[in-house]
């Protein structure tokens, strides 16, 4: 049993080490947890850095009533504190299809995209958005970005223009079509107004449809009007988001794309005025918003199918062999739009190489 003498003594020495703990932070620059082996509870600070980040996708979708939210929070938890977002839905700051330029000249700070928006600047985007029926699995993309190289190479693009690519964000399945009218097979196409990209819209034109671009936030409108008669967009769930199934009653699968690429990205001096610890908190944060993009969607595609068939929306599928002609349309296509522009060509040998290696591995295994 302790006597008062031994409390006293007992007393002394925890105030002298922690002297001593006090006295060597101020010394070092430490902190007295960090001097103490004690880990550093987290402080809560001011914001020490403001951004402005624009979305492609607004209210009504889920990507920006919650995805959006989570990714933001992260980055102010992670930091601490120090970084703040503001976020702001499509079109407020910049037009959609301007939005990199608005990151260029910082109109924006952050921009939240789809990578085949800006195939003007950079053509290989055409392609790094996705490719019908190149991949079938998250992980395939996962491995196809951060270990093969492609995310490097879109990084070394984006930087030629003063932009810092924040890395891809992995969206839903894409390529199905919802329209006006009932499409079963690949000849239904002819003559239709539809809203697309890419190598889906060569694909349809050599069906005989004509193609209109227009922003995501302009699809409802367009069909409700008579511009577009069909429209490519997302899963099940981001069709409905858009409200489509009131002007579209009819979708017609499968799905050209697993998952296409949607992006981040931000200004580079923007992006360089955060030191090195709140650079990878960005990084960081961007790479689970990716995972989380795609989780959620697989999920809420997967209850809605039967929602839309209560509102009156036809579900069909493409026969077998109009889905093997589109198979080799692809091929052709592809190599008839990659040109010989040397970032393209290297992004296909990146994305050509991946799907190489994932078909040595037999169906099943």
């Amino acid at each position: 049993m302790s006597t008062p003498v031994d409390d006293k003594r007992l007393m002394a020495s925890l105030k002298a080490i922690k002297r001593r703990h006090i006295m060597q932070a101020a010394v070092t620059g430490a902190s007295v947890f960090a001097v103490a082996g004690v880990p550093e509870p987290a402080r809560a600070q001011r914001p020490q850095f403001r951004f402005r980040m624009q979305s492609f996708l607004g209210p009504g979708n889920y990507e920006w009533e919650d995805i959006v939210p989570r990714f933001i929070k992260r980055v102010r938890d992670m930091s601490g504190g120090r970084i703040e977002i503001q976020a702001f839905p499509p079109g407020a700051l910049v037009p959609t299809f301007e939005m990199l330029d608005g990151v260029i000249n910082r109109v924006v700070d952050i921009g939240y995209g789809a990578q085949v928006y800006w195939r003007g600047r950079f053509p290989m985007t055409l392609f790094t958005w996705g490719i019908p029926f190149a991949f079938e699995r998250i992980d395939q993309y996962d491995y196809l970005w951060h270990e093969a190289g492609l995310n490097q190479l879109v990084s070394d693009a984006f930087a030629t223009v003063g932009v810092k690519f924040l890395g891809p964000i992995y969206s839903d399945e894409w390529g199905s079509t919802m329209s006006r009218r009932e499409i079963k097979r690949l000849t239904d196409f002819r003559g239709l107004k539809v809203r697309s990209f890419g190598i889906a819209a060569e694909i349809w034109k050599s069906f005989g449809a004509s193609i209109v671009t227009v922003p995501g936030e302009e699809i409802y409108t367009a069909l409700a009007t008579g511009v577009a008669d069909a429209a490519n967009w997302g899963s099940p769930f981001g069709f409905a988001q858009l409200k489509l199934q009131e002007v579209a009653k009819f979708y017609l699968g499968p799905p050209l794309i697993w998952a296409d690429m949607e992006d981040s990205f931000m200004n580079m001096a923007a992006f360089n005025s955060l030191p090195a610890d709140l650079q990878q908190v960005m990084l960081t944060a961007q790479r689970v918003w990716a995972i989380e993009r795609y989780t959620r969607a697989a999920i809420e595609s997967a209850k809605i199918v039967a929602t839309m068939k209560q509102q009156g929306v036809t579900f069909n599928t493409m026969v077998p062999e109009d889905v093997e002609t589109m198979k080799r349309l692809t091929v052709e296509f592809t190599d008839k739009l990659a040109g010989n522009d040397r970032g393209t060509q290297q992004a296909l040998k990146i994305i050509r190489d991946t799907q190489a290696a994932f078909a040595q591995r037999p169906p099943g295994i």
